[in-house]
């Protein structure tokens, strides 16, 4: 006969399996619980039953599930647990459509508990108009109903002309140089030369491959001349904590458009997970250090907000020099390295508010006396009326090795999403020069790429002049800049080896090879360990790429 015991568990186990992948086994996955599992899981942090168990006697009994029920709980969990950690429990995903390329790295500066996916400029061709929009770039809004309006859009429409006459002739430059018939691709057992193709499914695989290609390197070359208005797609997932610190931070830019999708996003992201992005606001506190610190900057070295000469990347050592010269004479050398210590977090405190290389402006700051010193370290941390009111990534140095970049925007794009290292911006001007890439010289398309050259920056001058806020939609992803990227051994083993596959673009790759070239210089053995970084020129950065994914497809197919 069957116990009673035996019905009811089978009546748990059916409510259960809506849940969890399963309800007997030591491992399982929840599921169907979307906006609530982070309060689930807080809960389990403190019950003594297991959280099957958990969820079957305090959510799903009853019908608590019904989120007008589970509101109530899921307040009750998150004031007796602790929103900050709960909301590392809850995640969601959030896209952004049609949203400026400056706009995507306000949002992937935020980099910890969020994984980005962003449209690519390898794959996507800017070089046709929206019946309606025009050209592919965002029109801010502060220039909308002005005489700024038109200047704007002439520019701009320039800019993308110019990069649409590009376009075919530079395909068909390439593909002089690389024609199907000598082409090569190693495509297994379909054959590696349009010669060798036995099949039509072969010569389609080869072609497909042969196409992309030639796209691929098209798109990577015209890509230095597309402005960072241009419009991106972009996938964002986050746990809750993060989209709480993401909005925050958006709505404290000093972007419009910027503040504007932050705005978007808490609304959107409140429909999901609304308990945990509640608390997102503006920081008043860091809005106020950011002036404050840009004010003190210009007091303390108005010199150094005019462009230098120099370019490249650099490894940024201790100041070794200026230890020495301390310790002459007997002096204390403890003493003489923690300050120098300091002398270097306090550089890399004014380093987005000065334009000049980090050695030039680390002598500079220990030249100053304890007065302006003091008040750069006031200024820096402010008036702190919480723990949540936090400076920004100036303090986050000391790690092991920082690089010193003068790069186009474009390989800034790509290295700044690695979530282990510290990066820091000086303002995008462009007068640091322009990334030329070398193909177009050598297809004859100098005219156009000077017309789009000067396109942009008469755009920026005028925005400079009338907009400011608005000046960097400006600046082209060619244009170059200033920045810098602080990692650990790790990191950057992670970064280098990465960013220097074959697949890669040869801009990153060449900024990435000269990063390791520059370490093994000073710390040998630990760039020799880094053994995957990839040294080799390589100028078809795709194909290879392309090929294994005509055999990937291939394989598919036969397994179908």
């Amino acid at each position: 006969m069957e116990h009673p015991n035996d019905e009811t568990r089978r009546q748990e186990e059916a409510l259960l399996a809506r849940y969890v992948t399963n309800t007997d086994k030591p491992v399982f996955a929840i599921k169907n619980l979307h906006g609530i599992v982070g309060a689930v899981m807080a809960r389990y942090s403190r019950a003594e039953t297991g959280l099957r168990e958990t969820l079957l006697r305090e959510f799903v009994k009853e019908d608590k599930l019904q989120m007008r029920k589970a509101d109530k709980l899921i307040e009750r969990v998150l004031i007796a647990y602790g929103d900050d950690s709960v909301g590392e429990l809850e995640g969601a995903h959030l896209s952004f459509e049609g949203i400026s390329m400056l706009a995507t790295k306000v949002i992937e500066h935020r980099r910890i508990g969020g994984s980005p996916i962003e449209q690519s400029t390898r794959y996507v061709r800017y070089d046709h108009k929206d019946p309606e929009q025009g050209y592919l770039y965002v029109t801010p809004e502060a220039t909308l109903n002005t005489p700024h309006h038109a200047v704007y859009r002439r520019h701009m429409d320039i800019i993308f002309d110019a990069y649409t006459a590009m376009w075919q002739p530079l395909y068909e430059a390439l593909q002089e140089k690389k024609p199907l018939e000598s082409a090569e691709y190693d495509l297994g057992e379909m054959g590696a030369r349009w010669s060798e193709l036995q099949s039509d499914k072969a010569r389609r695989a080869f072609k497909r491959t042969y196409n992309n290609d030639l796209k691929t390197k098209v798109c990577d070359v015209l890509r230095p001349f597309l402005p960072l208005a241009t419009r991106a797609n972009m996938g964002l997932f986050g746990n809750g904590r993060f989209f709480q610190h993401l909005i925050s931070k958006m709505l404290t830019a000093n972007l419009p458009e910027a503040v504007q999708l932050g705005e978007a996003a808490f609304a959107e992201l409140s429909q999901v997970i609304p308990h945990y992005v509640k608390r997102a606001k503006a920081s008043d506190y860091a809005i106020r250090n950011r002036d404050a610190m840009a004010d003190l900057a210009g007091d303390l070295f108005a010199d150094l907000q005019r462009t230098p000469s120099d370019s490249g990347i650099r490894l940024v050592e201790v100041d070794f020099a200026w230890i020495h010269e301390q310790t002459q004479g007997g002096g204390d050398l403890r003493g003489a390295w923690r300050q120098a210590a300091d002398l270097s977090m306090l550089t890399a405190m004014l380093f987005p508010y000065v334009r000049c290389d980090f050695e030039t402006l680390r002598r500079r700051v220990a030249g100053l006396t304890p007065d302006p010193l003091k008040r750069i370290w006031d200024t820096y941390y402010g008036n702190r009326g919480t723990r949540r009111d936090r400076p920004e990534r100036g303090i986050e140095h000391g790690q092991n090795h920082l690089f010193d970049c003068v790069t186009e925007w474009a390989v800034y794009k790509d290295l700044m999403r690695h979530r282990m290292g510290t990066i820091q911006v000086q303002p995008l001007v462009p007068d640091l020069g322009f990334e030329m890439p070398l193909e177009i010289e050598a297809a004859g398309l100098g005219e156009h790429a000077a017309r789009a050259l000067e396109a942009s920056e008469a755009l920026y001058a005028y925005l400079d002049q009338h907009l400011p806020r608005e000046r960097e939609y400006a600046f082209l992803q060619g244009h170059k800049m200033r920045w810098s990227v602080e990692m650990n051994d790790r990191a950057l083993m992670h970064m280098l080896e990465l960013r220097t596959t074959p697949q890669g673009h040869p801009n990153y790759r060449a900024a990435c090879q000269t990063m390791h070239r520059l370490l093994g210089e000073v710390y040998p053995e630990r760039a020799q360990r880094m053994a995957f970084v990839n040294h080799e020129d390589v100028f078809w950065s795709r194909s290879d790429s392309e090929a294994r994914q005509r055999v990937k497809e291939s394989s598919m197919d036969g397994e179908g």
